[in-house]
């Protein structure tokens, strides 16, 4: 091999090392925000909210009415028109507390058709 040879393929090499770092400091950024609640009406998906962007979302439809506060360890369901009021009283659903609770990651009015789920990365390690 010449000279020239030799500088080519380290410099190949160099410019495949910088990519590869590139790459997986965007897919670190990226894995920040993928623990998110999704709220569904009915049998559709509604919303889909990462964690990091923490909102109240209110959702009234055909008389029925629910509002819903996602922050950044969880969600819950802060308020709702049905009569049993048994999704207020299933409390929050938190990173912490998503694998010891009955329901799991789930919160669920079904007077009022609105279920939420509280998904966690599963490729973090904690």
């Amino acid at each position: 091999m010449k000279t020239k040879d030799v500088q080519l393929v380290v410099m190949v090499l160099l410019v495949a090392l910088a990519a590869l770092a590139v790459g997986r400091l965007m897919l670190n950024d990226r894995d920040v925000d993928e623990h998110y609640a999704v709220i569904y009406a009915g049998q559709e998906e509604y919303q889909r909210i990462p964690l990091s962007e923490p909102q109240t979302v209110i959702i009234d439809r055909n008389g029925k009415h629910n509002e819903i506060r996602v922050w950044e360890e969880g969600v819950v369901m802060h308020a709702s028109n049905c009569d049993s009021q048994d999704c207020i009283h299933q409390g929050e659903v938190t990173l912490e507390n998503l694998e010891t609770r009955i329901l799991g990651g789930w919160i669920i009015c079904l007077p009022n058709e609105i279920a939420i789920e509280l998904v966690k990365d599963e490729g973090e390690d904690e």
